[in-house]
């Protein structure tokens, strides 16, 4: 390829006009006339890139030689001429120097008034790409001779934007060969020309992000032949399928690659269950190894699809990021094998049953840990900062899922209480309020300084540690049991996330255990008959009425009961200490704070209340069947869950401007493997 009049320009062009020809020696010297009198005072270059045979190079060469810094010539010949006419616009985008490309045929059915149009609505809409469209209201498709073209134009324009709904959703013209482009915008050696379709390329591959459009006519053409032809249709179809399938990988958008990993561990999960029926129940393998086993096989099998396919590359070589994905997907093995062993021996599953469940559950996990810590490379600090906070959020779901794992009749004992509200609620309220208080102090203080100290982590997590086994395995079981988890996830967390975060959580932590405590069994049947009392005044005369305790409305002449047991004071009783202990943390023990723990309970009593009409209203119009889902414990419970976490959120201080602030995590494998080890310990000890 010759650049065969190189220019030394006075000052650098404001748009660079990128001209594709092939035989194209009479249209060149008007062409170049009137796009010179179409930009005006504007400075320019006109860069001609040619595959012709014929004497077109020597009459762009005679008007380079009259005006060197204006035009320029770029001959391709022979092996040079590679990926058809979007190959010559690729090399001609290649050498533009203007902030702004203009991509026109030279054939003058691009009519060069129109050049200005497209450079004003990219400067006014602030464009990545203006598309010169023909289907725009105002434009004309007059240069496209015959019905047959007119029809074909349409049908392959319909045709990419089936192929790509989202990328093409502003682009009424898609064959267009006539469109500006933002140089910055674009990124040269992510396109793969094949024919003449470039606009394709540089949407698709380019991945614009603001793209606009302007009318045009389409001229007929003055001189030469049209190069379209069925040979091109053909081409044309075998790049929109390249295209399509390689726009499928690596997904830009965070929910694109959430979509991809989704689509991918399904696949991965059949595998998982294939493996997992093989070793199970041919080969005769426990279950459990079968199992773990089953999951090595899901994991390579994942990384191949996962890696290939959904996540970027990074700045880690392949195996390295092979052995992390390995590393980091083992190390919630276990808790997929304890959530398996739970759903087999306590809800009495089948293991392949119950390997879906647990695959499910913890997908979620498996996400986080692999984009955050396989692909995840946050650039500056404020993407540092961001990634830090995603990392401590993550570890802290490990240090519940592993304190889950620890204690599984805790756990168990608290799903069963959410359908028969029993004595582990309310802790899914407290469960909330500590969660959305969590997200608002898990960001450090700017005045913190930038120190970590493993020996007092090792030392602190060791005395947590060891007082949540040592309560666990020697007290009686029933009333140590949540102090003991308690106790685990506080030394969990500390070893995961360092004892300054922590510290900064420790209320969070303690929500749970100081609000079940609040909420003594004691002040349950007080809270309840005050619900009774509010619900029977309010639905007077014809509404609920108070029997043996419950509540009981009617459907039809049917009485429905919600019993005493399943009305929510227990959990109201536990919300309101929430609140209140909330409140004291956010504001200090002040007056104000006092005040509003007040009004923050008498909302969520209100809450309660009408939940609770709610309830019974749903039994009084739609029956049984739907007042049986409507009075289940977990229903009320999530309400009264979701209204604690909204009120705590909305007290919690606005994230401040992420700043050039660090915090240093500890490292968390070694200590992940040690607390993976006393969890399958204290697993083993409460069987």
């Amino acid at each position: 390829m010759a650049d065969v009049a190189p220019v030394r320009l006075k000052a650098p062009p404001a748009v660079t006009v990128v001209v594709p020809t092939r035989n194209e020696a009479d249209n060149v010297r008007p062409l170049v006339e009137q796009l010179r009198e179409a930009l005006g005072g504007t400075p320019g270059e006109i860069v001609f890139v040619d595959d012709s045979d014929d004497h077109t190079p020597r009459a762009i060469a005679a008007l380079s030689e009259r005006d060197p810094e204006g035009v320029r010539l770029i001959h391709r010949t022979g092996a040079e001429r590679t990926g058809g006419l979007g190959g010559a616009v690729t090399a001609g985008l290649a050498a533009a120097r203007a902030p702004w490309v203009v991509v026109m045929d030279g054939d003058l059915q691009h009519p060069p008034a129109t050049v200005p149009e497209l450079l004003a609505a990219g400067q006014v809409d602030q464009a990545d790409a203006v598309v010169a469209s023909r289907y725009r209201t105002r434009g004309r498709v007059t240069g496209l001779g015959g019905a047959f073209r007119r029809i074909v134009s349409r049908a392959s324009g319909t045709l990419a934007r089936i192929f790509f709904p989202v990328r093409l959703r502003a682009v009424t013209d898609p064959m267009s060969g006539f469109f500006a482009v933002r140089r910055d915008a674009l990124d040269i050696t992510s396109l793969r020309p094949n024919g003449y379709k470039i606009l394709l390329e540089v949407v698709v591959r380019g991945r614009m992000r603001q793209i606009s459009e302007v009318p045009y006519t389409f001229q007929p053409r003055r001189a030469g032949e049209s190069k379209a032809s069925f040979r091109e249709g053909l081409r044309y179809l075998r790049h929109l399928t390249l295209l399509r399938i390689g726009a499928t990988r690596h997904p830009a958008s965070p929910l694109g690659r959430f979509a991809g990993f989704a689509l991918a561990g399904a696949i991965g999960t059949a595998v998982n269950s294939a493996a997992l029926w093989a070793l199970g129940e041919v080969a005769g393998l426990p279950y459990l190894l079968a199992a773990f086993l089953a999951v090595q096989v899901a994991i390579v099998w994942n990384f191949a699809v996962i890696d290939n396919l959904v996540m970027p590359p990074g700045e880690h070589a392949r195996r390295r990021r092979f052995g992390r994905f390995l590393l980091l997907n083992n190390t919630l093995t276990p808790v997929h094998l304890g959530l398996l062993y739970g759903l087999v021996q306590l809800a009495g599953l089948h293991y392949l049953e119950a390997n879906l469940l647990a695959v499910v559950a913890v997908f979620v996990l498996r996400y986080a840990v692999t984009s955050n810590w396989v692909y995840g490379a946050p650039a500056g600090a404020g993407g540092m900062v961001l990634a830090v906070r995603r990392a401590v959020a993550t570890r802290l779901l490990l240090a519940v899922g592993l304190t889950a794992v620890a204690f599984p009749a805790l756990t168990a004992g608290v799903w069963d209480g959410l359908w028969s509200r029993g004595p582990g609620v309310p802790l899914l309220i407290p469960v909330a309020a500590a969660a959305a208080l969590a997200a608002s102090r898990i960001r450090p203080d700017g005045t913190e300084p930038d120190v970590h100290d493993r020996q007092v982590d090792g030392l602190l997590a060791t005395v947590f540690l060891t007082a949540g086994a040592t309560l666990l395995l020697l007290m009686p079981a029933g009333g140590w049991l949540l102090p003991a988890a308690l106790s685990f996830l506080a030394g969990a967390a500390i070893l995961l996330v360092g004892t300054r975060t922590v510290a900064r959580l420790r209320w969070a932590l303690l929500l749970p255990l100081v609000a079940v405590v609040v909420a003594v069994p004691a002040l349950r049947e007080s809270v309840d008959a005050g619900i009774r009392a509010v619900v029977t005044l309010l639905g007077r005369p014809a509404g609920p009425t108070s029997s043996g305790g419950g509540l009981v409305t009617a459907h039809q002449g049917t009485d429905l009961l919600l019993p005493a047991q399943q009305l929510p004071g227990l959990a109201l009783a536990g919300g309101v200490a929430c609140l209140l202990i909330v409140a004291v943390v956010r504001f200090g023990p002040t007056g104000r704070a006092l005040a509003r723990g007040a009004a923050a309970s008498l909302v969520l009593a209100a809450v309660t209340v009408g939940t609770v009409l709610a309830v019974l209203l749903t039994g009084r119009l739609f029956g049984p069947a739907a007042f049986e889902v409507a009075r289940l414990p977990v229903v009320t419970d999530a309400v009264l869950a979701l209204t604690v976490a909204v009120i705590v959120t909305r007290w919690s201080p606005r994230s401040a401007p992420a700043g050039a602030v660090r915090q240093y995590l500890p490292r968390g494998r070694f200590a992940l493997a040690a607390l993976l080890a006393m969890a399958v310990v204290l697993l083993g000890s409460t069987r």
